[in-house]
């Protein structure tokens, strides 16, 4: 086993140009396998190999696992870290544990050459393929666990995926290995605690090709993916206006194309939608009528329809309508209203000297705008309207008022003379 994972591992320190790992080590079976292997492999080498225990506060004996680690780590010459979560009981555990670990790992990859180990193995892949069927999953949850991917500014990698766990425990008891036994492992309250101890010896016994059979059938499905989101990339930018899906260009596609590619839409965001939400996207969203507002909720985002394209917001308080702010002439101004940093150095403090005050406001769109090489002047809400302005983002955008009268749309038009045109326009955003 030994030389099977140094030469795999070599690999991808190699094709990646790695000069770091980052070791997940909770002392286990697994972890301490991975940690002797990583060991033994950059003795001879100028990578350098770090180790940290996530504290998660579950059990009384986390502090002694941690210590165990730390001394593990000392007899190897390895430095080692110990970092605290904060978990909520109410919450699904292991979900909530998962993602904080990963969260707070994340945290040592800090460049391009550095990549985090996890002592994930096939046993852990096929209780994750039995999990993704138990969900209904799609490709991408029953492609299992990744053996490479990206993560933080480096790379995760999880070179046991290949090595069962009778595998890890022979490597460990030939080299006389110590390991701490979790006693949540007993747990079969646990979803992959009931598949370790009671479903998966079942299967074993009936079919002792299973596990091997069903990895064979995850790195099938894999491959498959992998060809898929490689077509998805290439297509999805087709069918997108900026960072809105085009809902024309969409619906131009067959209906497995459209939903794969409203999904691949979604990610880029980070969203994970279900099969019943996305039934609703194309019924309530895509399928509604033309001039209805649709808007359907995912997660702490929320996706509407305006003007035949899609767009993902997330769910935030709109400013109320009316004045925020009086600039009164000469004054001096550099604050952050909305998503603009409004600064009076520059150009801008052209706009302090006026003779009458200027109003920040928001809302307000009945006043009258008369943008520059415009020649009507109409109430704001037809500009707003004109420049196909979403609703819901007409309410956030500061507008700058003299004489009851519209002065600037910042970041979109102003009345100033077309030698002055950009100095409100021009005001960054933050």
């Amino acid at each position: 086993m030994s030389s099977e994972f140094t030469v795999s591992l070599r690999q991808h320190i190699q094709q990646l140009g790695l000069n770091q790992l980052v070791l997940g080590l909770s002392g286990g079976l697994d972890s301490m396998v991975l940690l002797q292997l990583c060991h033994q492999l950059v003795l001879d080498t100028d990578i350098t190999l770090k180790a940290v225990y996530i504290h998660h506060g579950l059990s009384a004996n986390a502090d002694q696992w941690a210590d165990f680690c730390l001394q593990q780590c000392l007899k190897r010459s390895i430095p080692f870290e110990v970092q605290k979560v904060q978990l909520n009981p109410t919450a699904n555990i292991e979900a909530q544990a998962r993602t904080a670990r990963y969260s707070a790992l994340a945290a040592f990859v800090t460049t391009p050459q550095t990549a985090l180990l996890t002592a994930h193995h096939a046993d852990d892949q096929l209780e994750t393929l039995l999990l993704a069927l138990k969900r209904g999953a799609g490709p991408a949850g029953l492609s299992g666990i990744a053996a490479l991917q990206s993560f933080a500014a480096g790379w995760l990698l999880r070179p046991l995926l290949d090595f069962s766990r009778e595998q890890l425990e022979t490597f460990a008891k030939e080299q006389q290995l110590e390991w701490i036994e979790d006693e949540s492992n007993a747990d079969s309250r646990f979803d992959r605690n009931f598949l370790r101890l009671q479903v998966m010896p079942l299967l074993q016994q009936r079919w002792p090709a299973f596990r091997q059979n069903a990895l064979r059938s995850v790195s099938h499905i894999q491959q498959q993916q992998q060809f898929v989101e490689t077509q998805l990339e290439q297509l999805l930018p087709t069918v997108m206006h900026g960072a809105e899906l085009d809902l024309k260009l969409l619906i131009a596609q067959d209906l497995t194309t459209q939903k794969l590619l409203v999904r691949r839409w979604l990610a880029l965001t980070g969203l994970n939608p279900s099969t019943d939400w996305l039934e609703r996207f194309f019924t309530e969203l895509i399928g509604a009528k033309a001039d209805a507002q649709p808007l359907l909720e995912l997660d702490a985002y929320r996706i509407r329809r305006f003007a035949d394209k899609a767009y993902i917001t997330e769910v935030t308080e709109a400013p109320q309508a009316g004045v925020l702010l009086e600039l009164k002439p000469g004054q001096q101004l550099n604050t952050v209203v909305g998503q603009f940093l409004l600064n009076s150095e520059g150009k801008g403090t052209a706009l302090f000297l006026t003779d009458d005050p200027l109003y920040l406001v928001f809302g307000l769109f009945s006043l009258p705008f008369k943008p520059a090489g415009e020649r009507q002047n109409k109430a704001l809400k037809q500009w707003l309207k004109l420049w196909a302005i979403p609703p819901w983002q007409r309410l956030q955008l500061p507008v700058l008022v003299q004489n009851n009268q519209v002065v600037a749309v910042l970041g979109l038009a102003s009345n100033a003379a077309e030698d002055q045109a950009n100095t409100y326009i021009d005001w960054r955003k933050g």
